[in-house]
Formats: C-alpha cells, sequence, structure tokens
C-alpha cells in the first residue's frame, strides 16, 4: 500500500486533498504529506495532524491552486464537481484514485463471496472525466499485495463486501468457513489488486470563477 499510495501522489512531499475520511489519508500523512480531509461524510476529528472540513465536492470551500494532489474516490465524476477539484489543484497537479479488488481464485475467497453476495460486479460509469478536457490523459499503474487475516479481520472484511440484499446474520457462516480453511496455519492469505490512477490538470482549459468563502474547519474543542 505504501508503493501505491507514494505513486498517486508522484513521489513528492504534497499538499493533499483527500475526498472522504479514509484510511489512505492518514497514510498519506504518516508519510509526512499536509493532508486535508473534505467530504460530507466528515464528523469528528480523528487525527490532530489532519484537517478536516465537511464540505459538498460541487462547492468546495477552497481557494484556487491551493493542493498538489487531490484524491478522490473515482475520476468519472460530474462535471461540476471536476471543474471544483480543477479550480484548487496547482498547474501540473494530480487527480489521483485508487480501487482494490481481491483475487477470488483462492477456493475459501469464492466460498466467502457467496455468503456475501458479493458479485464483483458495479456498474459502468460514464466517461465525465474525457469529456471534461480539464486533465491530461490518465497514468495507470497495478500493485499486488498479500495480507494475512485472522478471524477478527475476516469478520471485518466479510462485512465490508456484504450486499446491502444480504442479511446480516448470514455472516455467522464466516465462522465455519473459517474453520475449515484455517487449521493448517491459523490464519487465511488474501491477495488484493489494487490499481492506481493519476491525471495531471490542464488549468488553461478552466474558465475562471471567484473563489469561494473561507473554509470552515471542523473541530471538536
Amino acid at each position: 500500500m505504501d508503493s501505491a499510495a507514494r505513486w498517486l501522489v508522484g513521489e513528492r512531499l504534497s499538499t493533499i486533498l483527500h475526498i472522504g475520511d479514509g484510511p489512505l489519508a492518514y497514510g498519506l500523512s504518516e508519510q509526512g504529506h499536509e493532508v486535508t480531509i473534505a467530504g460530507t461524510d466528515v464528523t469528528q476529528v480523528r487525527n490532530d495532524e489532519v484537517t478536516y472540513v465537511r464540505a459538498d465536492p460541487e462547492h468546495l470551500p477552497f481557494a484556487s491552486n491551493s493542493f498538489d494532489v487531490i484524491i478522490a474516490p473515482q475520476l468519472a465524476d460530474s462535471p461540476s464537481v471536476l471543474a471544483q477539484y480543477a479550480r484548487v489543484l496547482v498547474p501540473h497537479g494530480y487527480l489521483s484514485a485508487m480501487s482494490r479488488r481481491y483475487d477470488d481464485s483462492l477456493p475459501w475467497v469464492r466460498k466467502l463471496r457467496v455468503i456475501t453476495g458479493d458479485t464483483g460486479n458495479s456498474d459502468p460509469v460514464a466517461d465525465t472525466f474525457s469529456a471534461s478536457g480539464l486533465f491530461e490523459e490518465s497514468e495507470i499503474r497495478e500493485f499486488n499485495d498479500w495480507q494475512n487475516l485472522d478471524l477478527p479481520t475476516l469478520m471485518q472484511f466479510a462485512e465490508q463486501t456484504r450486499a446491502s440484499h444480504v442479511p446480516i446474520d448470514r455472516l455467522a457462516s464466516v465462522h465455519q468457513l473459517w474453520q475449515e480453511y484455517s487449521q493448517a496455519s491459523g490464519s487465511l492469505r488474501l491477495r488484493h489488486e489494487t490499481k492506481c490512477t493519476r491525471a495531471k490538470v490542464v488549468k488553461e482549459a478552466l474558465a475562471s470563477e471567484p473563489d469561494p468563502p473561507d473554509a470552515i474547519l471542523l473541530s471538536l474543542d
């Protein structure tokens, strides 16, 4: 994960806007980056080294040219959101995204997917990113790593991948799966495939807009 995170931001210390409160933001902060988390899901301060702002990505309350990198859930977002990303990025700054999938060639992983109802399919996304003209052609790089799962971590993984239509009590079957496949080693190995995408902003393609009011930082003091 560390190497993937470094590639996303361009192998340099950066000011980073992370859209949504997620673990990648904290990993980047630990690497020495200046990280701001913004989104409608920002509800509490989890780390004193990170700045938190409750904001809608369609109306980012930051001055233009504020960030070296923006990390978003996906690149194909609405035109208004992409325009906001382009506005707050510095010239030649990166818009980046990361997605992870897991290798289901292992029998226990296939059985887990049956339990959780995880088909691994997602709806196709319209290519608003290329149509916007606000970013250069994206670069893509893939990283692979392995994770050892104990029973609590396996249960957490099952909860994260459970389809919304699957009742929570079905996850009781995960205990039986654990007993069947973990006896030899006391753990299960899961292979993650991480896809990273980044693209440089084209500031010349952005229509000039006035900066919004100053951001209101989230504080629990």
